[in-house]
């Protein structure tokens, strides 16, 4: 396990620390330097040299802060040979001489004990003291950007220096999930990448946890089918999208390309698409189309029995597949 507060942590939901990588440290490496987050990993880095002394990230939840204070922690811990460990704010209100420590630092979810009158005093004055003597402090805030209670709450405001880890960017994402595919051992074909980047609510547990669920089931992901396979282990993970529904993606590509399949019968062919290359489920898929699920599955099979023996069968379910990806993004 690496370096984690041994007061606090129990019971609370994994970070994006914790779930994008199964490994015993967290390094500076292991984040991926984005427009939205830059400034912070630098202002991290140059508080683990001892350059930056009184730092605050702010952002929302998922999107990588703890990642960045346990990169800290390894850093100092295991690279300059300084103990530390990663609190929580309320750790150091139970416990106050935790935050006397002459050495940095590293205190997360701080904004926990804002608007709590005695443990933010408290706090408060711990940290005024760490700054009139010239301490290295780090604290980590989930909100959006710095707040007005927020600048009151930091002793000598302009001492500090105070960066954001914004929620990225589609754009962002996109080189987001190739670094956590790269983590992961992963392989994404690009249009899986561009449907979970910009298709997928959520934040970097979200992404994470699709990522792992991927991963469950193999390691390349890299053309049209495999595509639409993973487009179909992770539709759980699109629910709260109000633009994804890949039954009637599938569908609706089936219906608009009829003269394509002029052999076939195009709701039969999307069936197959739907159950035997994305394997969504029966129920869903006949509810969709307004079948029984016995009848989804007869149709499909059906379908699957005729195109063992013909070649033009089997390539329609093949292009029909490569047009339901394209259109994906």
């Amino acid at each position: 396990m690496s370096v984690l507060n041994k007061t606090g942590d129990q019971g609370r939901a994994p970070r994006l620390s914790e779930v994008l990588f199964e490994r015993s440290n967290r390094s500076f490496g292991s984040l991926a330097p984005l427009p939205s987050n830059v400034e912070a990993i630098e202002a991290g880095l140059r508080f683990s040299a001892g350059l930056n002394t009184h730092v605050a990230l702010t952002g929302p939840s998922g999107w990588g802060k703890t990642h960045l204070l346990e990169a800290i922690t390894y850093r100092l811990t295991h690279e300059l040979g300084t103990p530390v460990e990663r609190l929580s704010a309320s750790a150091v209100v139970d416990n106050p001489l935790k935050g006397e420590t002459p050495g940095p630092i590293i205190l997360d979810d701080v904004q926990e004990i804002l608007g709590r009158p005695r443990p933010q005093l408290a706090l408060r004055l711990n940290l005024e003291r760490r700054v009139r003597a010239g301490r290295a402090t780090i604290l980590a805030f989930t909100v959006p950007k710095p707040n007005r209670q927020l600048k009151g709450f930091l002793p000598n405001y302009r001492d500090w220096t105070v960066c954001t880890m914004a929620e990225p960017q589609a754009a962002e994402r996109i080189l987001l999930l190739n670094h956590m595919s790269a983590a992961e051992g992963l392989q994404l074909s690009p249009s899986l990448v561009k449907v979970i980047a910009h298709s997928m609510c959520g934040n970097g547990r979200t992404v994470a946890g699709a990522l792992k669920r991927l991963r469950l089931s193999g390691s390349s992901w890299l053309d049209s089918r495999a595509t639409i396979r993973a487009c179909g282990l992770l539709d759980p993970f699109f629910a709260d999208s109000p633009d994804w529904d890949l039954k009637l993606k599938v569908l609706k590509v089936a219906e608009n390309n009829r003269s394509a399949f002029p052999k076939a019968t195009v709701t039969d062919l999307a069936l197959v698409v739907m159950l035997h290359e994305a394997g969504l489920a029966e129920a869903d898929v006949a509810r969709c189309l307004g079948i029984s699920p016995a009848d989804a599955y007869l149709r499909a099979a059906r379908y699957q029995q005729q195109s063992a023996g013909d070649a033009t069968s089997r390539g329609y379910v093949h292009q029909l597949v490569d047009l339901v990806v394209d259109s994906l993004h």
